[in-house]
């Protein structure tokens, strides 16, 4: 087994283990775990346009444009035309994205707090570092470093 798919599995593993959460089951509410995804995504972003918006979620422009309408339904994300080109549209988050995110923060720190009470203090200190590793080399590949 090569290193690529020591990881693949690894990382499958590790993430259904912490996310036994079949997929069409609402992540908080009636907020799904692609909206989350695109919430996330803008979180990070702070704005972004539909197209950027759909190549970051590996989705087509036409599932982007779906998603955020339910979004922008919902009052989570704002969609407003660009001063440079009437064609694009900036997205960003509302406050009410905000406090469902923020909800969503808190219920995993909570799965984290249950997982850190079974756990020696040393292994929790290993899990921190390597959770960092990956976010550093994560950030690299990404070109954010």
């Amino acid at each position: 087994m090569d290193d690529a798919e020591r990881i693949d599995l690894l990382f499958k593993s590790v993430l259904a283990r912490f996310f036994t959460i079949p997929a069409r089951q609402p992540a908080i509410g009636d907020t799904t775990f692609a909206q989350m995804r695109a919430l996330w995504t803008l979180e990070f972003l702070e704005t972004a346009g539909l197209n950027e918006l759909a190549r970051t979620l590996g989705i087509s422009n036409p599932a982007a444009t779906e998603l955020v309408d339910r979004l922008v339904e919902r009052g989570y994300v704002k969609r407003v035309g660009s001063d440079d080109d009437r064609r694009r549209v900036i997205l960003s988050l509302l406050p009410n994205g905000r406090k469902i995110l923020a909800e969503f923060a808190r219920r995993r720190r909570e799965r984290f707090q249950k997982l850190l009470r079974v756990v020696r203090r040393r292994d929790a200190a290993k899990l921190a570092r390597s959770l960092q590793v990956v976010n550093d080399i994560l950030g690299k590949w990404r070109g954010e470093a």
